[in-house]
């Protein structure tokens, strides 16, 4: 967490009241509240500030561009939203919206590892100031990622071809040239390729907080667009591109108790893009009738929000969720398994982004090459007497690592799963077989069967004997015949 710091312009701290600002600095924990005046920049050293949330008439103004030069605070770490969005608003979404966006820039540590880039045009005031570079969000890896299918879906995902493989994972190889939509990280499966200003901890914080303090009806608008003015019980969530939504953001917004808008504007510099993921995105929540309100333009947003909001019982999202290997994998299955406690979900409908795996039992030999293969570890072998093969099927993201290394060819993967199959489900057993010396298990008996007959089908039929006995044994057992071979030839 970052020292963050509050600064409102003077008509904002009229609009929003001293007595609600200082109870969003005690709920946000933030380090720092203030009105924006000339000494405010001096005050962000003394409070050594990384992160900056300003509410103000006037939007991005210069002196916020330099505070990388004169105080180290990245301008991508400086959220600025208009105090016209607390215009006419009840108590509850003023406190609600601030903290979000407090909590928000708490969270902007990403953006301290995104490098400046050359400025594509240098005015004689930036020439003046030695700075020939500008910051932009382009994505970065939350952490080191080795699943090959994770990696290469963001590898393919860029349509300038700027995403390449590197030993921690996918990374941006000319951040000049990227133009920072964040559609490699929003079609990803996992999540680890984050947008500095829009991670995956960052939207889970902003959902707590309007769960915690708004108990009405309301819906979380993703865009681009400082808009103007908003309605009451619509928090608009600011984003560099709407072509950087996952979609277990908009699943989570749902099973939070929250309608997901999604709002590609019609001034966004990458349009073509946020409109390729508007498509994409899903049109509904798997297994209900609970609409994913899209607008393709300013215009269509306006019929949108005069859509009215329905209730929706809230929760909050585990923010353990994003910790574990899944991230957002881990947030759609949240999503999934809170909206059944709500709602009769359909089971014939699908999920996008996650596979079933079909296994032929009258193939599979339970030899756990599917175990050693998978790195997202969907498959498991396990059991006493008796060997179970299960697969955990809302963790499978589609690399058929199984199917491919599969000895049997047992092993088929026919499309998106469907929320019957959304569970762990045991797909083979066998019994175990034990070394007949010692008593040691060995393994499934499938494969000492299945060993047995590809022996014989070659015509060494003396060897299968060997094939029910332990390594340890089978070792003591050739050595006791060397032995005995060397002695008879001997006499």
């Amino acid at each position: 967490m970052l020292n963050a710091g509050l600064l409102v312009s003077r008509k904002a701290r009229e609009v929003i009241g001293d007595d609600i600002l200082k109870e969003v600095f005690e709920r946000a924990k933030l380090a720092y509240a203030a009105d924006l005046t000339d000494f405010v920049q001096e005050d962000i050293k003394q409070n050594d500030l990384r992160a900056l949330l300003i509410v103000n008439e006037t939007g991005r103004e210069r002196w916020m561009e330099d505070l990388d030069q004169k105080y180290g605070v990245s301008p991508l770490a400086v959220s600025v939203i208009p105090s016209s969005w607390f215009l006419e608003k009840t108590r509850d979404y003023i406190i609600s919206l601030l903290v979000a966006y407090s909590l928000r820039a708490e969270m902007m540590d990403l953006v301290y590892r995104v490098q400046p880039t050359r400025s594509p045009s240098v005015s004689r005031r930036s020439l003046l100031k030695f700075k020939l570079y500008e910051y932009k969000p382009y994505p970065v890896l939350f952490d080191e990622v080795h699943a090959e299918r994770e990696i290469n879906k963001a590898v393919e995902s860029c349509p300038l071809g700027l995403i390449a493989k590197s030993p921690e994972g996918p990374s941006v190889t000319n951040p000049e040239k990227c133009t920072a939509c964040g559609y490699c990280s929003a079609s990803s499966y996992l999540g680890y390729l984050e947008v500095p200003t829009f991670t995956t901890e960052q939207f889970v914080s902003f959902v707590n907080s309007l769960v915690r303090f708004y108990p009405r009806p309301a819906g979380i608008l993703f865009t681009d667009s400082r808009l103007e003015r908003t309605s009451e019980g619509i928090f608009p969530f600011l984003v560099p591109c709407v072509a950087s939504v996952h979609d277990s953001f908009v699943l989570a917004t749902y099973a939070a108790g929250f309608i997901p808008i999604v709002h590609a504007s019609s001034t966004c510099e990458t349009r073509d893009m946020a409109l390729r993921r508007l498509e994409e995105l899903p049109s509904k929540f798997p297994g209900t009738n609970l609409e994913v309100r899209k607008a393709k333009s300013d215009e269509e947003l306006t019929k949108v929000l005069e859509t009215p909001l329905i209730s929706i019982p809230r929760a909050e999202i585990p923010e353990e969720v994003s910790l574990n290997r899944g991230r957002r994998r881990n947030l759609l299955i949240w999503s999934i398994n809170e909206m059944s406690k709500k709602v009769s979900l359909n089971q014939d409908d699908e999920i996008p982004g996650v596979y079933d795996v079909v296994v032929d039992p009258s193939k599979c030999v339970l030899c756990g090459v599917c175990v050693r293969a998978c790195q997202m570890l969907v498959p498991d072998l396990s059991g006493g007497s008796e060997l179970e093969l299960s697969y955990n099927i809302p963790y499978c993201i589609g690399s058929q690592r199984c199917v491919k290394n599969c000895p049997e060819n047992a092993i088929t993967v026919p499309g998106f799963a469907k929320l019957s199959s959304f569970r762990k489900k045991v797909v083979n057993k066998a019994s175990v077989a034990k070394c007949r010396i010692c008593g040691k298990p060995i393994g499934s008996e499938k494969v000492k069967v299945r060993v047995d007959s590809m022996l014989l089908s070659q015509g060494f039929q003396g060897t299968a004997q060997y094939t029910d006995i332990c390594n340890e044994c089978k070792q003591k057992e050739l050595t006791k015949m060397w032995v005995q071979r060397i002695l008879g030839g001997k006499k």
